[in-house]
């Protein structure tokens, strides 16, 4: 899952400029595209830069000898808040695609 997510954001978020583009929605006069890139951006910094290296951490703490649980605990559950705040970001996401479409 560390190779594989962050990967499949890279290839989601480059697919979705790319085919913006080919529709012809992609400009940044547009309110819902500066919308979708901040969202995006928020998205990918909370990934990138908040879960995944907490996973790494877990991971490199459940590997050693004598691991801290409440240290393990303590990144788990930022990740579950951290994730929890993605949900919403990705409801968000949505809506402004769905805006975007309607608008073609």
């Amino acid at each position: 899952m560390l190779l594989f997510m962050p990967s499949l954001a890279a290839t989601a978020i480059t697919a979705g400029i790319y085919l913006a583009t080919d529709i012809g929605i992609f400009t940044l006069h547009n309110p819902y595209v500066i919308a979708a890139g901040i969202v995006v951006l928020i998205l990918a910094v909370q990934g990138f830069g908040i879960i995944l290296p907490n996973e790494v951490r877990i991971f490199m703490e459940l590997k050693r000898g004598a691991m801290d649980r409440d240290k393990i605990v303590k990144l788990g559950m930022r990740n579950v808040y951290v994730s929890g705040s993605q949900v919403v970001f990705q409801i968000a996401i949505i809506f402004i695609m769905a805006v975007l479409t309607v608008g073609i």
